[in-house]
């Protein structure tokens, strides 16, 4: 084994599988309010490139630490060279009866090599049957960590860090089902001090995980930037006599397949972020609405009175870049249309889907849509399901709750976006569009 081995032991149900989930970036481990969900030590492994850059072991929570303190203390006050010995003599000789089962399955990984970290739930107080658990491991010689997770409303920290230090080189406050990467990358530097011998291991890991990262916000983008040019210049070509048939089925079509293509983008985002599990959802009030609905309009797009008002701010910063304060509930909620379009552009296929039109005697087409609204309102829903889940951690079981953006932000040059959703709607966009589009993505979700 040429890489770190961590093992997350504990008390039963104080998160150790969310923490391994979310070092992992595996969401396929099982994760219970029920205590004795993990029955077996199993080990799990931050790999990228099919290289292994860590290894993390879930195991069974602690059942009879009393029990077993009283065995290693039956042999009288040994010294802490001999101390490991007795560990081991105690996996050898009390692992068979299936009494200290859990015990057994967390002790083993740990003298084949893996340091400790060790979870409690700092929202609840502390008690002195943890002193047992923690004496257990003191046994082993083996570097440790502790974790402070909050699984509750409470918050008991700085009793649990007084007792914590008297065990543990260091002491970590991590919540597995809200941090983001900046907070993961921390847990691990601390992981670098904690066993030393790894140090320089957990730190190549810690620049693959950057890098990782950056390389899924550029892959991201590129994907979002793929699906707007896709979308704006989706059209149907149909034998007219269907639309002469069935006009109305003809707009539900295209509608449907617009809708799904959002729904494709959605299942590709998830798939780069590494999320299997198929009840995984994002649970969002807003992403719920229909993408042609009036609620979907307001709340990812321009109203008609936004759209004519900066439409004619044109004359002021035409060839320039130029910011806007936005606010609202979204990312650029009501100020998105760029500075070129002018007035009569601004009105022009407002609220209006796509007409139905001849292309030949006996052909007809639906498509693009002619609302120049409809690319700020494809693009901020994008970037909203992405940014939510590029925020969700692989411990997440129950769905993502979405809370737009409130704060102001600013997008510069505008007057290029909106020229790049003409040219896709049109078809006639270059390559480096494609990339203009995507660094303009790829900012929103920073």
């Amino acid at each position: 084994m040429n890489y770190p081995k961590f093992v997350v032991v504990g008390h039963p149900n104080k998160g150790k599988s969310s923490i391994v989930a979310t070092l992992t970036l595996n969401d396929t481990i099982a994760i219970s309010d029920t205590p004795g969900t993990t029955k077996e030590a199993r080990s799990f492994y931050l790999k990228k490139d099919g290289k292994v850059y860590y290894e993390l072991v879930d195991t069974p929570g602690f059942q009879r630490p009393r029990k077993l303190l009283k065995w290693l203390k039956s042999f009288g006050d040994v010294s802490a060279t001999k101390r490991p010995k007795l560990i081991e003599k105690f996996l050898k000789e009390q692992c068979e009866s299936g009494e200290f089962h859990d015990e057994c399955e967390l002790l083993r990984p740990i003298t084949e090599g893996g340091a400790i970290i060790y979870v409690v739930d700092a929202s609840k107080p502390y008690s002195p049957e943890y002193e047992d658990e923690m004496e257990i491991l003191r046994y082993t010689a083996k570097p440790s960590l502790a974790i402070l997770n909050y699984i509750g409303q409470g918050d008991y920290t700085k009793e649990w860090d007084a007792v914590l230090g008297q065990y543990f080189r260091i002491v970590k406050s991590f919540d597995p089902l809200n941090a983001n990467i900046a907070e993961h990358i921390d847990l691990l530097e601390a992981l670098s001090h904690v066993d030393n011998q790894n140090g320089a291991k957990i730190k190549e890991a810690i620049e693959v995980l950057k890098e990782f990262n950056s390389q899924l916000i550029e892959s991201i983008s590129l994907t979002i930037a793929k699906y707007i040019k896709e979308a704006l210049s989706f059209k149907i070509v149909k034998k007219s006599h269907f639309f002469k048939s069935n006009p109305e089925a003809l707009k539900k079509e295209f509608k449907k397949e617009i809708v799904n293509l959002e729904r494709k983008l959605f299942d590709n985002i998830k798939k780069q972020l590494n999320f299997k599990i198929d009840r995984f959802t994002i649970k969002s009030n807003e992403l719920n609405y229909d993408i042609f609905s009036q609620e979907s309009k307001e709340i990812f797009g321009l109203n008609k009175e936004k759209l004519v008002l900066i439409s004619t701010l044109s004359s002021a910063a035409v060839g320039g870049a130029i910011d806007f304060a936005v606010g609202g509930h979204s990312f650029f909620l009501g100020s998105l249309i760029g500075a070129g379009i002018g007035f009569a552009g601004a009105m022009y296929g407002y609220d209006e889907i796509s007409k139905i039109k001849f292309i030949g005697t006996d052909t007809v087409q639906i498509g693009p849509v002619e609302d120049p609204n409809f690319g700020f309102i494809l693009l901020n829903r994008a970037v909203t399901y992405a940014k939510a889940l590029l925020n969700t951690t692989h411990a997440n079981k129950k769905g993502v709750v979405i809370e737009l953006n409130s704060d102001e932000t600013k997008l510069r040059t505008l007057q290029n976006l909106n020229k790049l959703h003409k040219k896709f709607k049109e078809g006639k966009d270059k390559e480096e569009d494609l990339a203009k589009y995507a660094n303009i993505a790829k900012n929103l979700l920073k």
